[in-house]
């Protein structure tokens, strides 16, 4: 899996350091709602002094998911980063990952390049409603911090 991010277009201000400090990883495994669907919704959430990024898949029933796994190679990105640093983590990481999950790098990826996004907008209260629900819901959940 071939995997890059870049951050030559970032929302960041000029006149603001180029950081991001990623203050937790949460992953939450929720039954999928639909009546026809039988598997479940895994979302990610990562939380930074920009706001949230959140990333999720839907996984069929027979699909296995090692959550233990997925919080052993998600811890190194817990702290400050550069983010020329940090997306070079990632990329050295997932090359390091011959037998990890692809589909946590890509999680992972996407909530990063989402909370990029969003750095220096207003944020969201509705993300607080949907991590409460995602907590009442959830069969697994894993915070790291």
């Amino acid at each position: 899996m071939m995997l890059s991010i870049s951050v030559n277009d970032s929302p960041f201000p000029a006149d603001q350091p180029q950081h991001l400090t990623i203050s937790r990883i949460e992953l939450f495994v929720i039954p999928a709602l639909a009546v026809d669907a039988a598997g479940y919704r895994v979302c990610i959430r990562l939380t930074s002094e920009y706001g949230y990024g959140w990333s999720e898949q839907f996984l069929c029933e027979t699909e296995s998911l090692d959550l233990d796994d997925w919080s052993h190679h998600l811890r190194p990105f817990i702290g400050q980063f550069p983010l020329s640093s940090l997306t070079e983590r990632l990329t050295e990481r997932i090359a390091e990952w011959h037998d990890a999950d692809s589909r946590m790098t890509a999680m992972f990826a996407t909530a990063l390049t989402q909370l990029t996004l969003q750095a220096g907008q207003p944020g969201s209260t509705s993300l607080h409603a949907e991590e409460s629900v995602l907590q009442q819901r959830a069969i697994a959940y894993i915070s790291i911090d």
